[in-house]
């Protein structure tokens, strides 16, 4: 019986680059991390950012229900709409929130991926003003999490996570990680 229809995990990827021997060794670690960890790696597909920027703003990407559906560690990474590079961030549950640790590529030939630093989410009542990566990281998690959340609900979700293969090109660099991609319905493989 034939498996589900899988995605393609985008091609140059920002995770592919970190686990390039070229890339910075912090970069390396944090990937080589991930693979260790056996944590998933989703990719936000690009017709989901704007449904990820406004989901930054709602209550529900403040809920304690988000941590509830999320994996301890994972990946995440998209393209901003304001330029042609990716960025991306290892997401940690630490407490009542999640610890980030940026990483971003530009969008030219030979670039390499470089550390953005540090952040973390809170959720529950009460929060400080986020700057806009950190509010762009927000609803990309909280995308993430959407559709086991309106699952747990009885509802559908207007996001599905499909499974992925990894594109040709980068196959060697993203061997034993769990990939995915996070995209409309109308979007996902028949």
């Amino acid at each position: 019986m034939p498996g589900r229809p899988r995605a393609r995990f985008p091609e140059d990827s920002l995770l592919a680059a970190m686990l390039g021997e070229d890339a910075p060794v912090e970069a390396r670690r944090a990937a080589r991390r991930l693979r260790a960890e056996g944590a998933p790696v989703v990719a936000v597909d690009d017709g989901l950012a704007s449904l990820a920027r406004g989901l930054a703003l709602s209550e529900v990407s403040r809920s304690p229900a988000v941590l509830d559906v999320l994996p301890p560690l994972f990946w995440i990474e998209a393209r901003p709409a304001e330029d042609a590079g990716i960025a991306g961030w290892v997401v940690e549950r630490k407490g009542s929130g999640l610890a980030l640790r940026g990483f971003t590529l530009a969008g030219r030939d030979g670039a390499l991926p470089e550390p953005e630093g540090t952040a973390t989410l809170p959720y529950g009542p009460g929060h400080p003003e986020e700057d806009g990566p950190t509010r762009a990281a927000r609803g990309l998690v909280a995308a993430v999490g959407l559709p086991e959340m309106l699952a747990g609900m009885g509802e559908s979700s207007p996001i599905l996570l499909v499974p992925a293969d990894p594109a040709a090109d980068d196959a060697a660099l993203l061997r034993g990680l769990r990939l995915s991609v996070a995209m409309a319905p109308d979007a996902a493989p028949t």
